[in-house]
């Protein structure tokens, strides 16, 4: 059975950092430090941020690059973002990524942050950005991990890690909430939903050289916390919370 969308998922009690200003351009940079680093200069790329939702990310990128396109099934979110960050180079679009008609071919950047989880297909989301993607184009693709130990949209232990019909009763006894929707994969499945596109893994780099790709607020270079997380992240690589990926579409099909 097909899967409904999630709708205004910036109205959920917990998502309230939707639109919170300073938090969302934080994650803005660590995100432009890695496609910088990547691909060097961006200001004459075209970028489609998905899952734009207030749009405060995706002005950030609008500064960076050429062009930028936020999508979102959000209408509250988008609309919010319409009303404050609209520009000649900034648009933002009310629809599931699926029915944006649009020519392939056409982006040079595809940003995924935080988004698989969140669909009915990740399939269709994976296969809708390699057609949208040109040729050694890339998707800067960051992916939550099923298997960290707290699961990051409602902080409850293990949740991921069980059935949907036993994680449906853990939410409801624990939350306001009736289903638990998001589908986490695990690194394995995680590989598998990506094989098409060729995989460059940021996750360990960003660790090791926070301050390279403006994650300083979350690890202090040579810091205590810097080189437990550097040994446990290089252990336990497997049940890291995150991954940040950048994939990219092959010159030839």
């Amino acid at each position: 059975m097909q899967r409904d969308y999630q709708y205004n998922y910036s109205e959920l009690s917990n998502e309230a950092s939707m639109y919170d200003f300073e938090g969302r351009i934080e994650k803005a940079k660590k995100t432009i430090s890695v496609l910088k680093v990547h691909l060097g200069d961006i200001s004459n790329l075209k970028l489609l941020d998905i899952g734009s939702s207030s749009g405060i990310m995706t002005n950030e990128y609008s500064k960076h690059c050429k062009e930028v396109v936020g999508i979102d099934i959000d209408s509250k979110a988008v609309k919010f973002a319409n009303e404050n960050f609209k520009t000649d180079i900034l648009k933002f679009i009310d629809k599931p990524l699926e029915e944006y008609s649009h020519e392939n071919s056409t982006f040079d950047i595809v940003t995924c942050s935080h988004i698989y989880e969140h669909v009915p297909s990740d399939k269709v989301l994976m296969d809708s950005i390699y057609k949208l993607l040109k040729p050694g184009g890339i998707c800067y693709f960051a992916a939550v991990n099923r298997f960290t130990i707290i699961e990051p949209h409602y902080r409850l232990p293990f949740l991921s890690y069980f059935p949907k019909k036993i994680s449906n009763m853990y939410i409801r006894l624990f939350t306001d909430h009736e289903t638990y929707y998001e589908n986490l994969k695990s690194y394995r499945n995680l590989k598998k939903l990506v094989r098409e596109f060729k995989l460059t893994d940021y996750t360990l780099e960003i660790i090791s050289s926070p301050s390279r790709y403006s994650a300083s607020d979350m690890i202090k270079d040579k810091s205590f916390k810097y080189y437990l997380i550097n040994i446990i992240a290089r252990i336990c690589y497997f049940i890291i919370p995150t991954y940040i990926w950048i994939l990219t579409k092959p010159h030839v099909d």
